[in-house]
Order: C-alpha cells, then structure tokens, then sequence
C-alpha cells in the first residue's frame, strides 16, 4: 500500500521565498560608489513586492534575469510604466490594506497616468514630462481635486519603484500640482449650495409620522440618523457591543460595505476623525430599548436568521442582516410625501439636520459639531450649514459684549 501522506513542505523554485503565503524573488541590484574618489561596483540585495503565486514571482525573476543575461547595463531598462503599474498596485494593497473606494480611487488615477506614460520605460519619464502632463491635465478641465486624485497614484507608484531600485529618480517628486483659478462670479451665480435639511418642527413631524408608517427597525433608524449626525453607512454597520446603553454612547469604528445584503463586508470609518465616540440622550435610549424588545420577537419568527454578526438596525427582508444602505431613500421618500414635506430629502439629510439644530444653540460651537460627527476641521459642509443657522446672531454680539464686559 502506498504512503498517501505527502509532505507538506513545498520546494521553492530558485530566488522565490515564501511568507505569509505570499511569494518574492530575491535579486541583486548593480550599484556604483565612490571611495576616495575611485568607482567602485558593487550589488545590493532586495527583494520584489510579494504575489498571490509562485508563478507571480517566478515570471517577476524571469524579466530581472533577461536583462542580466542581455548583459544590460540596467536590468530595467525596458521594464514599462503599464508593466510596473500591475505589480506596484498588487504589492500597495498588500502593504496598506486600502479601503474599496481608495483602491477605486487609485485604479482611476493610474488609468490616466498610463494614458500618458503607459509605454514608456519606467526609466524614461522625466521630471518636466511628468509637470506638463500635470499642466495638461489642468488645460482640458480637469478639478485640482481630480488632478489630485492622479497625481498621488503616480506618486505612490514611482516612489515604490525608486524603493525597490528600479529607478534613481522619481519624476513625480517634486511637481507642483497647479491651483485653480478664483473668478468672480458671474451675476446671478450663487457661491455655494446649502445642503439640504428638515427644520425641527419638519422633523419633529416626521418621526412622529415615521413610528406609525414603518417598523419598530426603520423608525429608530432614522431616529439614530436624526439624533447622533451618524452617516447612514455608519449607523448601518453598528453592532449592539457598539453602544453602551449606561453611558449612552455609540462607539463609531466602521463603516457596513457591500452591494448585497447577504454579501456585506467592514470598512473603516471615513477618515481619521471619523473614528469617534457619540453620545446620545433620552429620545435615542427610547428608541433603542424599543428596538431590542422588537428584535426578541422578530427573532423568533425568523426562518432564516444571520449566525454570524449582531446588528442594531435588520434588512426588513433578512432578520439579522444590515440593511441595505441604498434602499433607505424609499422608506424615507414614503413618509417625506405622506407628511407633505420635501421627498427629494434623503437619509444624509438627516446628518444635516443635526447639524443645522446643534447650531441652533448658542452653547455649541462650529468644533464641538464637526468633532461630533466626523468631519475635518476643514469640512465646507459643515461650515456652511452652520455660517447659515447662526448668521443672525452675529447682530446680538454686540449686546452680548455689553452684558459681558458690565456683569
């Protein structure tokens, strides 16, 4: 009888080291010093971004050997900006494990990075190429923002070639990303658009109408939305252990991602200020509790139950699964037309309702808001809508310098 049992060590072809069930090619790199002024060559070891497969690797090593055998002074030479562009991107998001919609945001950038430069050698782009292609980006119209988006992909990719000694130069390194030009506006062109938002008897109105019209579930959905200024993907992604009902807190450190309700996956938070902790008060503890007697009765009813996560608000549909982020509008647009009021509002209308009540009160200031839900300092949004609620104070401050400076 044969031995069925095989080993389960596996043998590497030459140059290829596994970890962490990824696979490099260990090569040398020629270089040149200069001691007391003589030229001496020497190589450096490194190692090539690590693949999915062995043959990965093994077609890698099979590039850097070809140059050595064609007896190249450089053995990438003719290795091309598109060729390269494959293996940096496999190696980033190893490396920096991006969110979906970075990784989006890169795919676009190097779409039109290799438009340009796609059949260049890696070697051969130049510093004042890469500017002009910058510049021209800026003459067919495009934002600074979208040139933004461009540049940091070009960057990240040549900076990783220069790291892994493919290049000595990296064009991108000091180009200058041109600003956009400030006009005066045109008459009768308005300077920005105030997002859209439920005054708080609109939305007093519309919770009220909400508890009759929808599910237990749908209702504290909105109520969460209305009374935290969470973003719905935010709110959607929670997990009971998020919220501790004593302290009356929401621990904010994910976002729900996903085009299917079965088939869902975590993200983190937006940005760096995202990740945050949110109080709430008596209507939202309310609400919750409800909720949690709601969900006892509905998970004995289930047929089908979700074994896996603990969500606070269930896809109507698929007890235990998230709802699905996109479908919110129409629940919402149902009670907006039976209340008379806007249906052209959505769910992130409520995170500006938050905003614009907050502002409303004189002890709450413009940082207290954008720390609460999640926005940079810089946040234009938040700034408009809260510049627009509170600019008829600015004509009490006066008299409120008076009291201050007399009492």
């Amino acid at each position: 009888m044969k031995n069925k049992e095989k080993s389960t060590k596996r043998k590497l072809p030459p140059n290829v080291r596994e970890r962490d069930g990824k696979y490099s090619y260990r090569y040398y790199i020629p270089t040149t010093k200069f001691v007391d002024g003589e030229e001496k060559k020497s190589s450096k070891e490194t190692e090539s971004p690590r693949f999915d497969t062995i043959q990965e690797a093994v077609d890698f090593g099979i590039l850097i050997e070809a140059k050595k055998i064609q007896k190249k002074l450089k053995y990438t030479d003719d290795l091309t900006v598109s060729t390269w562009s494959k293996t940096w991107l496999k190696a980033y998001i190893i490396e920096s494990e991006p969110a979906k919609n970075t990784i989006r945001s890169r795919d676009y950038g190097l779409s039109v990075v290799l438009e340009q430069f796609g059949g260049f050698a890696l070697k051969d782009v130049t510093t004042s190429q890469y500017q002009d292609f910058l510049y021209r980006l800026k003459e067919e119209g495009k934002s600074r923002n979208t040139i933004t988006v461009i540049h940091t992909a070009a960057s990240l990719m040549f900076k990783h070639a220069k790291r892994n000694g493919l290049i000595e130069f990296d064009p991108t390194a000091d180009a200058v990303i041109p600003k956009e030009r400030k006009t005066a506006r045109k008459i009768g062109e308005k300077r920005q658009v105030l997002p859209k938002f439920l005054e708080k008897d609109e939305l007093k109105k519309f919770l009220q109408l909400a508890r009759f019209m929808l599910t237990t579930n749908m209702w504290a959905f909105f109520v969460v939305l209305s009374y935290t200024g969470l973003r719905i993907s935010e709110a959607a992604g929670l997990q009971w252990e998020d919220i501790d009902m004593e302290k009356r807190t929401i621990d904010v450190n994910k976002q729900i991602y996903g085009t299917s309700v079965l088939k869902y996956s975590f993200i983190p938070p937006k940005n760096e200020q995202s990740e945050r902790i949110v109080s709430f008060g008596d209507t939202v503890a309310k609400a919750l509790r409800l909720l949690q007697e709601w969900q006892k009765d509905e998970r004995l009813s289930a047929k089908k139950f979700n074994p896996k996560d603990n969500f606070v608000f269930w896809c109507p549909t698929f007890p235990g699964y998230p709802v699905q982020v996109t479908g919110m509008g129409n629940f919402m647009r149902k009670v907006l037309g039976k209340a008379e009021l806007p249906t052209n509002l959505t769910p992130h209308s409520l995170r500006h309702t938050h905003v614009s009540l907050l502002a409303s009160n004189p002890r709450v200031g413009l940082p207290e808001i954008q720390a609460r839900i999640g926005h940079k300092s810089n946040s234009k949004v938040t700034e408009l809508i809260y510049l627009h609620v509170t600019k008829n104070r600015q004509f009490e401050i006066a008299d409120d310098f008076e009291w201050a400076i007399n009492n």
